[in-house]
This record gives C-alpha cells, sequence and structure tokens, in this order.
C-alpha cells in the first residue's frame, strides 16, 4: 500500500490536471472505477492482517507487538478517515468537470493519506523484525560449558 499510494500521489493525481477538459470527466469515472478494483483487495488483507496482529498483540502472547500493531491501526485509521471524508468526496466533485480548487483538496487531503500508509508501513517493518526478532533467539542454542 505504500508504495501504491505514493505512486497515486507524485504521478497519478498530478496528471489530473493535464487530461484536458474535453476527455476529464471519462478519464475521472475511469479513473474510480479502476482504482477501486486495485485497491480493494490490497485494502482488505491488510484490514484482516491488521486485525489478526492486534488480537495477537492485545489478547496473545505477543505484548511486544503492542506498540507497533497500535500505530498501525491509527495509520490505518486516519487512510480511512482521509478516505471516506476528504478523496471520495472530492472524486465526486471531479465527476463533473476538472476544478483545481477541489484537486488541490484531493492532493493535500492524499498527502496526509500517504503519510498515514507509510506509518502503517514502518509500522508493518517493526511488527516483522519484532517476530524474526524473537523466533531467533528463540531457536538458538544456549552454550554448553
Amino acid at each position: 500500500m505504500v508504495g501504491l499510494i505514493w505512486t497515486i500521489h507524485t504521478v497519478h493525481y498530478p496528471l489530473f490536471a493535464h487530461v484536458g477538459e474535453s476527455t476529464y470527466v471519462a478519464f475521472q469515472s475511469q479513473h474510480v472505477d479502476r482504482i477501486g478494483k486495485l485497491l480493494f483487495l490490497p485494502w482488505l488483507t491488510k484490514g484482516i492482517t491488521l486485525l489478526a496482529v492486534l488480537v495477537l498483540a492485545f489478547f496473545g502472547n505477543q505484548r511486544n507487538l503492542r506498540l507497533p500493531a497500535f500505530l498501525n491501526g491509527v495509520g490505518m485509521a486516519i487512510a480511512l478517515i482521509i478516505s471516506g471524508f476528504w478523496s471520495a468526496p472530492a472524486h465526486g466533485d471531479l465527476a463533473d468537470g476538472f476544478n483545481a480548487a477541489v484537486h488541490d483538496r484531493l492532493m493535500t487531503a492524499n498527502l496526509v493519506r500517504s503519510l498515514a500508509w507509510t506509518l502503517c508501513g514502518v509500522s508493518a517493518i517493526w511488527i516483522v523484525a519484532r517476530l524474526w526478532s524473537s523466533q531467533v533467539s528463540d531457536t538458538q542454542v544456549s552454550p554448553t560449558s
């Protein structure tokens, strides 16, 4: 998700301003349709995985995952809130044609969303590092004298 959102933010969304008035409405419609299909499975996977990690961290025996799991959850919550309350409405407003002010609002909201997904990515790496570290220490054989 981190790579995908930064690609959208730095490549795809800035190009909205260069589509052209005669084709913009069709372009926006296709964008919304295609991006929704592209994001569905990764977001679903991310959500299910996050729930599993949160259960392990807070109800299982993986207390060392609590902080990164919590931060991951905060990042995902921010991304979902931004998507629902700012990004989706901006795309709805852009469905009737390009509007520079709405596009600027979309870019600003998406920057926050990109940072939130980056927090999720960093937290995921932290979780993997913690799990890997605990697995390595569990499998090491103590030296015998």
